[in-house]
């Protein structure tokens, strides 16, 4: 089936726009093979297939590819296609990338959230890109504004495996402010489509887009959602898909937190540092390949590892969580008592000379300089600092 003369009729059939993987995969086992469909003739196929779907063919005649660099094409009957993926309910036909496809045997985390995020949001982000990239763990993103690319961006400047899928061709930049981790992506990472070169980038395509999102992760992790965010679409096909949600929490009064903070009390696993979240990142992967293993993955996503936000148990690891103040070892009593002010919410230093009463502006000054250099803090903006923790 995998044959390069068979693989390029399947892309051939790629070419009709709007036809999903489902529709595709029930053509050709009818035909027995991607050529067969080809060859059949054309009133026999009217005779066959439904009105609509008989003209998505005929459209391929008048669709062609239009871009001028090498995209590299895979279907699904090919040994590269992503496993992950073969077990979704709705897999994409075929996918045109740059790149290398991403491991099938290191896990994979798709981070996820809004796109005009607050700095609070565009912190965790950073952070955790970075800690995952460092770690080995593959970032999957859709390199949307905000959270997506500011991610994914973390992930490749901390040398990471990071993997990008696009509502439109995968030689188009969308959105174009993000050219730069584009670039990056295509030299370093993966750039995945499952619509063909030249599709333009429509509303229409981007939840099918994001079922490939989660659907290439073995974990999802929202920062930042309104309460009725496109996110939120994203985590719907996560748990259809049985996979793990996480969410970080967020202040109440905080509208960018209500998606997130509404997740949490449906059960979502909560998401309280890079740490804790590799650990448990690694029992769903361990546990995932135990089931892979022992009994090949189920295409029932029922049967696959039930999430967190309907098995809201075993959180004993976030129950235990009460901060890790053991970073203050080693600093002065001055210095702990400024970095106990300070959170991943910015502080101002205003703010910081209301709650230290006992102290200037000179010495807090000082002290928030001494902190800056030992890597405990961070200024996110002029006189606003946030805490790091190591």
């Amino acid at each position: 089936m995998n044959t390069n003369s068979e693989n390029s009729f399947i892309r051939r059939l790629c070419l009709i726009p709007n036809l999903n993987g489902r529709q595709g995969i029930r053509l050709i086992d009818h035909f027995k093979s991607a050529k067969n469909i080809f060859d059949a003739d054309q009133n026999k196929l009217k005779e066959i297939l439904p009105e609509k779907q008989y003209d998505k063919f005929s459209m391929i005649r008048d669709f062609k590819e239009s871009t001028d660099e090498p995209l590299s094409f895979v279907s699904i009957y090919d040994p590269e296609y992503p496993e992950r993926l073969k077990n979704i309910s709705d897999p994409p036909l075929g996918l045109w990338y740059y790149g290398k496809l991403p491991e099938e045997d290191i896990p994979s985390v798709a981070v996820i959230g809004a796109r005009d995020c607050s700095d609070y949001g565009r912190f965790i982000a950073t952070s955790l890109g970075e800690y995952l990239g460092k770690s080995g763990v593959q970032v999957i993103s859709g390199l949307a504004r905000g959270i997506d690319g500011i991610a994914q961006k973390a992930c490749l400047d901390a040398d990471g495996l990071s993997c990008a899928v696009l509502g439109c061709g995968a030689d188009i930049c969308y959105p174009p402010s993000n050219k730069p981790v584009y670039e990056k992506l295509k030299e370093k990472g993966c750039i995945i489509s499952s619509y063909p070169p030249g599709y333009p980038a429509i509303a229409a395509n981007f939840p099918p887009r994001n079922r490939i999102v989660s659907g290439l992760s073995d974990a999802v992790i929202v920062i930042e959602a309104r309460q009725k965010s496109g996110t939120l679409i994203t985590v719907d096909m996560a748990l259809e898909q049985g996979r793990e949600v996480f969410a970080v929490p967020g202040r109440i009064t905080d509208r960018l937190s209500d998606g997130c903070n509404g997740l949490i009390g449906q059960g979502a696993n909560v998401f309280l540092s890079p740490e804790i979240f590799l650990c448990e990142l690694n029992q769903v992967f361990e546990k995932k390949k135990k089931k892979s293993a022992c009994e090949g993955i189920s295409k029932d996503p029922g049967m696959r590892i039930k999430s967190g936000i309907n098995n809201p148990k075993n959180r004993s690891r976030h129950r235990e969580f009460c901060g890790r103040d053991e970073a203050l070892s080693g600093l002065s009593e001055k210095e702990k008592a400024v970095l106990l002010k300070l959170s991943l919410s910015p502080v101002s230093t205003d703010q910081l000379l209301l709650m230290l009463p006992d102290m200037d502006y000179t010495e807090l000054s000082l002290i928030l300089m001494q902190l800056l250099i030992g890597g405990n803090v961070k200024q996110i903006s002029q006189g606003n600092f946030v805490r790091i923790y190591k």
